[in-house]
């Protein structure tokens, strides 16, 4: 008996096209897999309607769904039950997935509101660029220019050519 690892770091669980998540498919679409076994249903899937229908298709290859903390999942295909609590589980997953995704943006809206400057920082301050106006003002090339104040030749460029 052999355990295949999948796991997308960093992924959402409402992206079916997660690589790990296509190469588990692929897997039980071959036959190589008997059983899934995840920690909760929201970890597997945080969309309702491609969790229900993902472990539809499940079914129809033979493949057994465990769900760790879950327990009432674990009932067999057969179960009328079980694909009661599918449902719930799943819908429950996305609500969260929803109420996650308003937060944030809520969050960063508020951010915004207050001032906070979001993104990666700015490379090119206010004293760069009047540093750059002086030089080309004089006459140096945008080479020399970037090498002068540490900023690359496109980043001069665009920001003395952007206002």
């Amino acid at each position: 008996e052999q355990i295949l690892p999948f796991k997308d770091e960093g992924r959402s669980g409402y992206d079916k096209g997660r690589p790990a998540y296509r190469e588990l498919m692929e897997c039980v679409a071959r036959g190589l897999i008997d059983t899934i076994v995840v920690y909760r249903l929201d970890r597997f899937s945080r969309s309702a309607s491609d969790a229900i229908r993902t472990l539809l298709e499940l079914d129809e290859y033979g493949v057994g769904f465990i769900s760790i903390t879950q327990p009432i999942l674990n009932l067999g295909h057969e179960n009328p039950f079980r694909r009661t609590m599918l449902a719930a589980f799943a819908e429950i997953a996305e609500i969260e997935r929803v109420t996650i995704v308003t937060r944030v943006r809520a969050g960063l809206d508020a951010a915004r509101k207050r001032g906070v400057i979001l993104g990666r920082p700015k490379k090119a301050t206010p004293k760069h660029l009047r540093r750059a106006r002086a030089l080309r003002a004089s006459g140096m090339s945008y080479q020399r220019i970037a090498s002068e104040i540490n900023l690359s030749k496109g980043k001069v460029f665009s920001m003395l050519n952007s206002l």
